[in-house]
C-alpha cells in the first residue's frame, strides 16, 4: 500500500470526532486462586445479541482479574493495538472488544446498528461470558469517552457481575460539555489572538446543544489547540498503523467506515446524555482517572458528574498534562496510580 493510501486511510479513521479501586472487593471476587501461572492469548468471534462480534482475550496470567475495555468513539475499535495495552496484560487479562459498529464486528456485521441499548445488552452479555469461560464472580470495567456511557448503562444493568467500574474520559452532561468545549475553545482563540476563530464563535453566540450538524461546524477548529499529548498520540497511532502489517488499507476503510456508521447512529442519544440525572446511583465502587487537560471530555463536566454519584466507594484521580487519552499517552502513570490507590488483591 502507498504512503498516500495510508495517509488517506489513518485520515479517514482521524476524522471522526472521537466524543469520544481503596476498592472494597475482595480478591476472591475477582479471580479464582491458582498457583500455576498460564499465560492467555486468544482472539476470536464469540456471539452476542445474535450476531457474531470480535473479542481479544491476552494476559499474562490467567487467574489474574479480568479487565473488560468498553472503547469510544463510537466505532474506536481498540483491540489491533496490542503493543499500547501490553503493559496491562501483567495485572489483567484484557479484554478488547470491538463492538456492534466498530472493527472487525462491523466488516462481518455491516447492517447491525449499534444503538447504545442493544450495545449495552451485547457488553452485558460478554460480562456474563466472560465470568463463565474465565471462571470469575466478577470482572472490571473500564470505559472510554463514549464508552463510559455504555459501560455505565452495562453496570446499572448488572451490577453484580462487575467488581468495579473505571472511567476515563468520562462522559457527563452533554449540555454542559458543549459549553465548556465552546468556553474552552473561545478562551484559546481569543488569547492566541485568532481572530478569525474568534468571530467565528462569537458569531454563534450560545452554542445550542441539540444542532448537531452546528456542533461538529465549530468543533473541528479545535486542534490548533488540542493536548500536546494527544496529538502526540495521533502521531504514534499513525506510527503504529505504517508499522503493523495488520492495518491493511482494507482494515483502515474498515475502521473509519465503522466510526462513521457508528457516529450516525448514536448521534441522538449523546445529544440526550445527562448521567447525573439518569444515573447518579451505581451499586458498585465507581472511579474516575481523568486527564487534566482533557477537552473533548472536560474535565469539569466529569468532576461534576463524579460529585452527584452515590456509591459503595469512589474515587477520582486527576492525571496532570494528559489529556482525552490518558490510559494510552499515560498509561504508566494511569496503571500506576491505578494499582496504588485502587488495588485489593494485593
Amino acid at each position: 500500500m502507498s504512503v498516500p493510501q495510508i495517509n488517506k486511510s489513518f485520515a479517514l479513521l482521524l476524522s471522526v470526532t472521537s466524543l469520544w479501586l481503596s476498592v472494597s472487593v475482595t480478591a476472591a471476587n475477582l479471580r479464582v486462586v491458582n498457583p500455576t501461572v498460564t499465560p492467555i492469548q486468544e482472539a476470536r468471534f464469540v456471539t452476542l445479541g445474535g450476531i457474531e462480534q470480535w473479542i481479544t482475550i491476552r494476559g499474562a496470567n490467567r487467574a489474574n482479574p479480568v479487565l473488560l475495555l468498553v472503547h469510544g468513539g463510537p466505532g474506536d475499535a481498540q483491540s489491533s493495538l496490542r503493543s499500547t495495552y501490553a503493559i496491562y496484560e501483567k495485572d489483567f487479562t484484557i479484554v478488547q472488544w470491538d463492538q456492534r459498529g466498530a472493527g472487525r464486528t462491523y466488516a462481518k456485521n455491516p447492517n447491525s446498528p449499534p444503538e447504545p441499548e442493544r450495545v449495552e445488552s451485547d457488553g452485558v452479555e460478554l460480562a456474563q461470558y466472560l465470568c463463565n469461560y474465565l471462571e470469575k464472580k466478577k470482572i472490571v470495567l473500564l470505559g472510554h469517552s463514549w464508552g463510559t456511557y455504555l459501560a455505565i448503562g452495562m453496570v446499572q444493568r448488572r451490577p453484580e457481575l462487575f467488581a468495579a467500574y473505571v472511567g476515563t474520559g468520562q462522559v457527563g452532561s452533554w449540555h454542559a460539555n458543549i459549553q465548556a468545549q465552546f468556553d474552552f475553545l473561545l478562551a484559546k482563540a481569543r488569547a492566541a489572538n485568532d481572530r478569525k476563530r474568534v468571530e467565528q464563535l462569537e458569531a454563534i453566540g450560545t452554542p445550542d446543544p441539540n444542532d448537531a450538524a452546528k456542533y461538529f461546524s465549530w468543533w473541528s477548529m479545535r486542534n490548533p489547540y488540542m493536548s500536546p499529548d494527544d496529538a502526540k498520540w495521533f502521531e504514534e497511532l499513525g506510527q503504529i498503523v505504517r508499522s503493523n502489517p495488520e492495518f491493511t488499507e482494507e482494515y483502515m476503510k474498515t475502521l473509519g467506515d465503522g466510526m462513521i456508521y457508528s457516529g450516525r447512529t448514536t448521534v441522538g442519544a449523546m445529544l440526550k446524555t445527562e448521567l447525573p440525572t439518569t444515573a447518579n446511583t451505581l451499586k458498585v465502587p465507581f472511579f474516575v482517572i481523568q486527564g487534566a487537560e482533557d477537552m473533548v471530555t472536560p474535565v469539569s463536566v466529569a468532576v461534576k458528574y463524579f460529585q452527584v454519584v452515590k456509591a459503595p466507594k469512589k474515587k477520582l484521580i486527576l492525571i496532570k498534562g494528559a489529556g482525552h487519552f490518558a490510559f494510552v499517552t499515560h498509561r504508566e502513570e494511569f496503571l500506576a496510580r491505578w494499582l496504588n490507590t485502587c488495588d485489593p488483591w494485593r
